[in-house]
């Protein structure tokens, strides 16, 4: 799971010559290009390309420096059919169970729901609290805009991504804006500024590439280049920065007349009895007023925008909500909060599992406030071992109750 070839200093007899050096393995051919090894000398040292299956115009592949490496294809060298193989080795493994631990030993099954709840509440209330702090420093648009570039990061680039909105703050975009910005241009400003650029024609195409070259130069705002380093190893295309910052540039552009604050409130305020799922397609419905024709540049999927609500628009509006003391709204951002689900977890929530009886398992997955609730009680507790702090916090949770 590190970066640079899977497997290292390996050494392999190719017509009686002994070569030492590392392996890269991949599903086809093109992945070598795809994933970008042929720009990142970290592969240098790479003396074989294994692949399932080979459907390149070459036999061999090419490294950084222009070194030539065999091809070993595995299609025709399995013994056991690759169908088989994939359904055998992609069922996920059963879960180690370390044993419920002692603040998960209740004497009534119903206690479990209601902890879980005031440990997500919790966690909540302390990113409100993070937000807060931040106020000292932005407002609620920037707020908002930070906590969407960022998401827009994933895991790989959220620091890059979040740069790219303090470098460009929400009110210079604002205004402008007034001056004319356009999505396109506003993508070009951030490839520039990115360093990525160059990336445009491989994964957009040229035509593509031409057009936010010339909204480059026709923009008179800026031409700031940065110094960011991105993390492009393993990148899936559809994840790829280029593609995010494109994506991004359509959705700000869109909220900068309205700003991001009004067009979320309009929607938390004026639809408040909705469900949560119909929440997330208003907030979607308004995000993309203008979607993109254009297939290569790819779509902000729903696990990504949910996530972002979820940790970003809800505790930024009740922290709104406070501050104006607009209690209805508090109440309705609660509300949601509570009944949400986001797809997935992570692998702290997953480590928690471990702790938990097979009902209490599916009771956690079944709402994205419990698995916060597990973080929490993480974070608190079993990151440092405190566990004698950790059930004595249960017992005053269940005293309360």
């Amino acid at each position: 799971t590190s970066s640079g070839p899977d497997f290292r200093n390996a050494v392999l007899n190719m017509d009686g010559e002994t070569l030492r050096g590392d392996v890269e393995i991949h599903q086809k051919t093109y992945d070598w290009i795809a994933h970008q090894h042929h720009e990142d000398c970290a592969y240098n040292n790479t003396i074989l390309h294994v692949v399932l299956e080979h459907k390149g115009n070459l036999d061999f592949t090419v490294r950084e420096d222009a070194t030539r490496i065999e091809i070993l294809e595995l299609r025709d060298q399995i013994d056991t059919d690759i169908a088989k193989l994939f359904a055998q080795y992609s069922q996920t493994p059963p879960r180690q169970h370390r044993g419920i631990c002692d603040y998960f030993q209740l004497s009534d099954p119903s206690q479990f729901e209601p902890l879980l709840k005031a440990q997500g509440w919790e966690r909540f209330s302390r990113k409100c609290n993070r937000y807060n702090a931040e106020l000292l420093f932005n407002n609620f648009d920037q707020l908002l805009y930070n906590g969407f570039m960022e998401a827009m990061g994933y895991d790989k680039n959220k620091l890059n991504m979040l740069s790219l909105a303090h470098q460009f703050e929400w009110n210079m975009l604002s205004e402008w804006h007034r001056r004319g910005l356009g999505h396109i241009q506003l993508a070009a400003i951030w490839l520039n500024y990115a360093g990525l650029m160059h990336k445009t024609n491989q994964l957009l195409g040229a035509d593509i590439q031409t057009q936010l070259l010339g909204a480059l130069e026709s923009q008179a705002h800026t031409a700031l280049k940065g110094v960011l380093q991105w993390n492009l190893f393993r990148i899936r295309p559809a994840n790829h920065p280029v593609k995010r910052i494109m994506q991004a540039a359509r959705v700000v552009s869109a909220l900068l007349p309205a700003g991001f604050l009004d067009v979320i409130l309009h929607i938390m305020e004026d639809r408040a009895d909705a469900s949560p799922q119909k929440l997330v397609s208003n907030i979607r419905e308004a995000l993309f007023q203008k979607p993109s024709e254009d297939k290569k540049e790819g779509t902000i999927g729903t696990s990504l925008l949910m996530v972002f609500i979820a940790n970003v628009v809800l505790p930024v509006i009740y922290l709104f909500a406070q501050k104006m003391n607009r209690d209805s709204l508090m109440e309705s951002v609660r509300s949601f909060y509570e009944a949400f689900h986001t797809p997935g977890s992570n692998y702290i929530v997953n480590f928690m599992h471990g702790y938990l009886s097979p009902v209490q398992q599916k009771e956690a997955g079944r709402k994205h406030i419990y698995q916060q609730g597990l973080m929490n009680l993480y974070y608190r507790f079993c990151h440092y071992r405190l566990c004698e702090l950790c059930v004595a916090d249960k017992n005053r949770s269940l005293a309360s109750l």
